[in-house]
């Protein structure tokens, strides 16, 4: 009966203890205090007492992975690559899906015992409220009699077109009533729009100037062609490579450094910031010039190949690719996208990916079918002189 006793004690002790331990996490919830350690992108530090989260390395690397998603609407696979490049691993993409739902990047607070309630926290703001909603798809609401649809593969070419008068980013739409969609201007009294049914048709027509057909049987010939230009073109660009990678590894350990020389209360706040504003602009340069050189010293060879693959019945297969494929490709072809002007009804664009530019170059050369690409305003003139523009060498008369 004693032991009985002493065991009922117990436990209503254990249950007091829980409660208050429950009510002072409750507690500290509400004061916008986030009770244990941080999710990833945030060191602590000691303030008056008190505890404080501040944005770190990862943190930045982080919020590039919001923006990335709110801008370009990239799929989480290729944010988890992005990010690997720059140097943070990321195992999975249901873990990327974790962090861009997580209300405390943009400063907020969810917790089991707020039940259900959402309270302002005190840590460092990572990014906007606007951000966040956008990413999570809870950011503009739909517009009477328009239906939107952030993956419909009838507007493939949604933010990939834009607007010839204004430069802004054209938009899909569903037009309930008519049960057809369309592409137009973002700008507010543009009223560039176009039918979404004829763009999706002009540029599978465009993709046919990319398409191999009559030079398959020189596939292999154009292979060794591609690689040997661009070998010649990436003469040097490998040890430049090298050096910036080793720039960037030294400038990374300075920020680690910086950073726990700050914890550990070795330097002032106002020092703080000030490097680490200076190495942070160092970091951003290396790492631009580490990305342009990488699309030069990458495996050709395999990149040729992954290239003339889709060059193979390429409006076909992009005609039934699903939506991110589509998307994929069209920024793969197009890297800053397509201009429409309603008023000439015209396309055109700034920049070809080098290698399908190349092949579509060479058939026209073979088949003496000097077209040039009409729908896209480009004379052959023009477009052999955007192939020398790339410092492609032009092949010789005996190819």
């Amino acid at each position: 009966m004693q032991q009985k006793l002493l065991f009922l004690f117990g436990e209503f002790d254990n249950q007091l203890r829980k409660q208050k331990c429950t009510a002072g996490i409750k507690e500290c919830l509400l004061r916008g205090d986030w009770p244990t350690a941080p999710p990833m992108g945030f060191d602590i530090i000691k303030d008056g007492g008190r505890r404080r989260f501040i944005v770190n390395s990862k943190g930045r690397l982080i919020r590039k992975a919001f923006e990335w998603k709110a801008r370009e609407n990239v799929t989480n696979e290729v944010i988890r690559e992005r990010l690997e490049f720059h140097g943070l691993k990321i195992k999975n993409n249901q873990r990327i899906s974790e962090i861009l739902r997580n209300p405390f990047y943009c400063g907020m607070l969810a917790h089991n015992m707020l039940e259900g309630k959402i309270v302002k926290g005190n840590q460092e703001i990572l990014i906007s409220r606007e951000i966040f909603l956008k990413v999570n798809g809870k950011l503009d609401q739909l517009p009477r009699g328009y239906n939107i649809n952030e993956e419909n593969v009838e507007i493939p070419l949604k933010r990939f077109l834009s607007c010839d008068g204004c430069g802004k980013a054209m938009r899909g739409y569903e037009v309930k009533k008519k049960r057809k969609h369309y592409y137009k201007c973002s700008t507010k009294g543009c009223n560039n729009n176009k039918s979404a049914e004829v763009l999706n048709a002009r540029f599978v027509h465009i993709l046919k100037y990319f398409e191999i057909n009559v030079a398959k049987d020189l596939l292999n010939l154009l292979r060794e062609q591609v690689v040997a230009t661009f070998n010649q073109m990436a003469i040097g660009k490998k040890d430049a490579y090298q050096e910036l990678s080793v720039q960037h590894k030294e400038i990374l350990a300075k920020i680690i450094r910086l950073e726990e020389r700050f914890v550990e209360e070795d330097i002032e706040r106002e020092l703080y910031r000030r490097y680490r504003l200076k190495y942070d602009i160092e970091k951003e340069e290396i790492e631009k010039n580490l990305l342009l050189l990488s699309k030069q010293v990458s495996n050709l060879e395999k990149v040729t190949n992954i290239a003339l693959k889709f060059c193979i019945e390429l409006p076909k297969k992009w005609f039934f690719a699903d939506y991110h494929t589509k998307q994929q490709l069209q920024q793969l072809l197009f890297p800053s996208g397509i201009f429409y002007d309603k008023k000439s009804d015209k396309c055109r664009t700034f920049k070809i990916n080098s290698v399908f530019l190349y092949v579509a170059y060479i058939q026209q050369v073979i088949t003496k079918k000097k077209s040039g690409i009409p729908e896209l305003c480009l004379e052959y003139s023009a477009f052999s002189a955007l192939v020398a523009g790339s410092r492609i060498e032009l092949p010789t008369s005996g190819l």
